[in-house]
């Protein structure tokens, strides 16, 4: 069967899929799964479903992408959300809310560059929640346009924070729930997802310019040129 759809960074033919939570961070988490060691998936329409795989198509989205985008193009910008999420996830003592982080902790050397690429993993993921969810409201072409040019996308925005108090007794280990929007007509002013890995959440976040609601507040993007993370309360 041929594939008709195409990926909505460069237009060649879809056959690659993004994970919905990066399969690094999965990893970390939960190991390698195997058919006697699973993780059990939840939605909101099927609760314990069996995953014995890292590479299981429902850790995924549907295909979206295609190989060299989602592998070669875009590979930097994995390895780094890689570095950040590692660093905050197991930094000692463990992150607090209100707690600054300086990015060059996390990159000692081209913070800069750095963490534009930990954006752009964010500019990916984003698109690949909107184009999966069919949306329509945000214009998917900034997005590719920022990552075929390795520039920032001036509306995506992301706020970090340690897990909710009592969120890690649930075993919940890593998630990404729907993208909520606040429509403006035809458009959306306003979406938001929350991205959780074991006792780090992030908030990923499109607002269109002027938006001023509570979620951007001390949110990070690279366009503010912040050198500090500050570390959300998610309570």
């Amino acid at each position: 069967m041929t594939n008709t759809m195409t990926c909505w960074i460069c237009g060649d033919p879809s056959d690659s899929a993004e994970h919905k939570v990066k399969r690094s961070d999965l990893k970390s988490v939960a190991g390698n799964l195997s058919q006697s060691d699973p993780i059990y998936l939840h939605t909101a329409t099927r609760k314990n479903k069996q995953v014995r795989s890292l590479d299981s198509k429902t850790l995924k989205y549907s295909p979206s992408l295609c190989q060299y985008c989602n592998n070669t193009r875009t590979q930097p910008y994995d390895l780094a959300w890689q570095s950040l999420s590692e660093t905050l996830r197991f930094k000692q003592p463990p992150i607090t809310v209100g707690q600054r982080i300086r990015a060059n902790r996390i990159f000692p050397y081209n913070t800069k560059h750095a963490m534009r690429n930990v954006h752009l993993y964010i500019v990916k993921l984003l698109g690949c929640m909107l184009v999966e969810g069919g949306v329509t409201q945000i214009d998917i072409q900034p997005f590719a346009n920022a990552i075929l040019t390795n520039r920032i996308h001036p509306n995506v925005y992301a706020a970090f924070g340690p897990a909710p108090k009592g969120e890690s007794e649930e075993k919940v280990i890593a998630g990404s729930s729907d993208l909520k929007l606040a429509l403006l007509g035809e458009t959306c002013a306003f979406g938001a997802s929350i991205h959780h890995v074991d006792n780090l959440w992030v908030r990923v976040m499109y607002a269109i310019d002027g938006e001023a609601r509570q979620g951007l507040v001390g949110a990070w993007t690279p366009k503010f040129g912040s050198k500090r993370l500050l570390m959300e309360d998610f309570g």
